[in-house]
């Protein structure tokens, strides 16, 4: 799986080396099964990370890459538990996984 976030990172050889030892593709899918099921309301990359116990950095990327395959579309806004504002991402039926 091609790193979309490299010229995010500039090649950074810490996050060169964790993208290649993340299971990305089983953390992609298990993130889109699990937007999935909470549309049409959506969630947060916070609040995949808080239901899942992966690492919001994770969830953030794999969201990320979802929006890049066109799988997950914007649906909304949420206060995280921080107070931040945060996007609300669903899944679009008949795309994805």
């Amino acid at each position: 799986m091609t790193d979309i976030t490299r010229n995010r990172h500039r090649g950074n050889e810490y996050s060169a080396a964790a993208h290649r030892r993340t299971n990305k593709e089983r953390d992609l899918y298990r993130l889109y099964a699990l937007l999935f099921s909470r549309s049409p309301g959506g969630m947060t990359a916070q609040e995949a990370s808080d239901e899942t116990g992966m690492p919001y950095t994770t969830c953030s990327a794999r969201f990320t890459e979802m929006k890049k395959y066109d799988w997950i579309e914007h649906c909304g806004s949420r206060m995280t538990h921080t107070g931040s504002p945060a996007g609300v991402w669903r899944t679009i039926r008949g795309k994805g996984g």
